[in-house]
């Protein structure tokens, strides 16, 4: 029995269940800003505060933001220096290359976007109700396999 290839169908599958969960993930950031202090951040600048607190262990650079964002770099640059001035977000020199500067948020960001996740996860739910408990850790640990795979 020849393999078959089921790249091209599993990538399918994961991009439609990404836009249904994209969807409901909106829905859930416009319930969760309603509902939450964001401290005077806009919207846009709390989205982008959480995606930076998110991912700022791996050396978060202003050109990363602006290719993971779709953003041109001279919006990033603006939108980080107002974050930078009222005390969002700081720009470190990189230890390994003194040439760039990482982005992180301030302990002050990190309580905001604590209390919007929270927030965002309360109104938020995926219905795995049609998988055993014992399907929910595999496909739990098969998505963590790939994700890891993917980033690399």
């Amino acid at each position: 029995m020849a393999d078959t290839d089921t790249s091209p169908q599993l990538a399918e599958l994961i991009v439609r269940i990404a836009m249904r969960l994209r969807q409901d993930m909106t829905t859930s950031f416009t319930r969760a800003f309603a509902e939450v202090d964001l401290g005077g951040l806009t919207p846009h600048q709390a989205r982008m505060v959480g995606f930076i607190e998110a991912n700022e262990a791996g050396g978060l650079t202003q050109r990363d933001l602006a290719e993971a964002t779709g953003t041109r770099a001279a919006t990033i640059s603006s939108l980080l220096t107002g974050l930078e001035r009222d005390g969002w977000v700081e720009r470190r020199p990189d230890p390994h290359d003194a040439r760039r500067k990482t982005v992180h948020v301030t302990d002050k960001a990190r309580r905001v976007v604590k209390s919007f996740e929270s927030a965002i996860w309360a109104t938020s739910s995926v219905d795995l109700s049609a998988f055993t408990a014992g399907e929910q850790t595999q496909l739990v640990e098969l998505l963590t396999r790939l994700d890891r795979q993917l980033a690399g």
